[in-house]
């Protein structure tokens, strides 16, 4: 078999490293970490709580391939026990936010790979069939911050500032916006109602209202919330719910290939190989720059920075 990686910071400058983390380590485990960005903008001897729990969290796998563990605990004691790991890093580091990271997992078993999946990190098998879960919270956020853009662009007409602009309302949340003079509370009403509608969740004002009025800075409240339709299964040192995760075993002789990735990358490719993945990224940002259109997502592209990092690993079984 034939593994490559790839794997990109969003600074385009390449001054600071990202929060994904590729562990590669043949006839063991392939797997991508994506740490959550780290609202507070927070710097641990360098590194971002994200980075940090994502490095941990590759450790711990690195170590649970070795040990045979990966083979033989169940999926919910082993998320588990890799939460637990960032529950420590968060008191070692002393974090004023939650160290947390997504999980994507490819355990070599000799004659079939153990897929483990916790967060919107993807692995697509074949070139076809993807496993990945879509967070409701993420739809929210990026229907919102679409909605606050367009109207900063239509009055600035500059692309950074508007995008400056907005993610600082997403994060800091509608009240604070209204509270400092950003937006009006009709404007704030107007925003949720869009939210809700764009994402679907008319029947859940409520609960997007809650969310979207205290901002991300507040979405740490939402991870492993069991019971809540905003709630989200994340690796954060909590309990770890099951819903959206994946545990699932597939015999070699099924595979030509596997590739594992970080959500960086919103469209996937034709091919199962790294250029392709690029290309495939590159034809993204010229047709939605933004990330408004055909490509959605949390946050856009800016003149020094991509919209997320990138990682992805790709595994192709040999031919013939």
């Amino acid at each position: 078999m034939n593994i490559a990686s790839f794997s990109q910071s969003k600074y385009k400058n390449a001054a600071m490293p990202g929060d994904d983390v590729a562990l590669l380590i043949p006839g063991r485990v392939l797997a991508v970490f994506d740490g959550a960005t780290d609202p507070t903008g927070a710097s641990y001897n360098g590194l971002s709580s994200g980075r940090i729990a994502a490095l941990a969290a590759a450790r711990a796998v690195a170590e649970m391939s070795l040990d045979g563990t990966l083979e033989t605990l169940a999926a919910p004691a082993l998320f588990q026990n890799i939460s637990d790991i960032l529950k420590n890093e968060a008191r070692r580091i002393n974090a004023s936010h939650p160290p947390s990271t997504t999980l994507a997992i490819v355990a070599d078993m000799g004659d079939s790979f153990r897929l483990l999946l916790a967060g919107d990190s993807g692995i697509r098998i074949n070139g076809a069939r993807l496993l990945q879960h879509t967070k409701l919270i993420d739809m929210v956020s990026t229907s919102a911050r679409i909605f606050v853009f367009k109207q900063i662009f239509a009055a600035t007409g500059d692309g950074d500032e508007a995008e400056a602009r907005t993610r600082a309302t997403i994060f800091s949340g509608l009240r604070s916006a209204v509270e400092n003079g950003v937006m009006t509370a009709q404007d704030a009403d107007d925003v949720v109602i869009a939210a809700a509608a764009m994402s679907g969740l008319q029947n859940h004002m409520e609960a997007v209202e809650e969310f979207l009025m205290g901002g991300i800075r507040v979405q740490p409240q939402f991870a492993n919330r069991r019971g809540h339709v905003l709630g989200y299964a994340s690796i954060n040192g909590g309990r770890v719910i099951d819903e959206g995760t994946v545990d699932l075993r597939i015999s070699k002789q099924e595979l030509s290939s596997l590739e594992i990735f970080t959500d960086g990358y919103l469209s996937l490719p034709v091919g199962t190989d790294i250029p392709a993945w690029e290309a495939e990224f590159a034809r993204v940002e010229a047709a939605d720059f933004h990330k408004l259109q055909d490509y959605p997502s949390v946050k856009g592209s800016t003149t020094a920075e991509f919209s997320d990092d990138r990682t992805v690993v790709c595994l192709n079984m040999a031919q013939g």
